[in-house]
């Protein structure tokens, strides 16, 4: 029995576990208030845009509960953004709108690589 091919969505979600954990390997901590505890990825601009879904400057590490709040406060989300990192979420916004076919297989190798 052979095995198919992975997909591109498939080749994506590896892409995103690594992406993941280079994010909160890169950061150790919640980049908010400090915890070492239950560390998560976070995107500033979401990642269903495809161009940054894995651009290391659209990501920070939180803990689940900033992440949570912040994902519920979309207000404060982007004031804490402009607060941390001065005109990030403009630049990733003009990046974000352009359309770029992204190959995941390679970006999946990339990440291994970094990690």
């Amino acid at each position: 029995m052979s095995r198919r091919p992975a997909a591109r969505q498939d080749w994506m979600k590896r892409a995103d576990k690594l992406f993941s954990q280079y994010i909160r390997n890169r950061d150790g901590r919640c980049r908010n208030c400090g915890t070492f505890e239950r560390l998560q990825c976070a995107h500033i601009i979401s990642r269903s845009y495809k161009a940054i879904r894995v651009d290391p400057d659209n990501a920070v590490a939180l803990c689940q509960a900033c992440h949570v709040r912040f994902t519920h406060r979309p207000l404060e989300w982007r004031l804490w953004v402009e607060e941390e990192f001065p005109g990030r979420y403009e630049q990733l916004r003009a990046k974000a709108l352009t359309y770029e076919r992204v190959d995941w297989k390679r970006v999946h190798a990339d990440l291994k690589e970094m990690i």
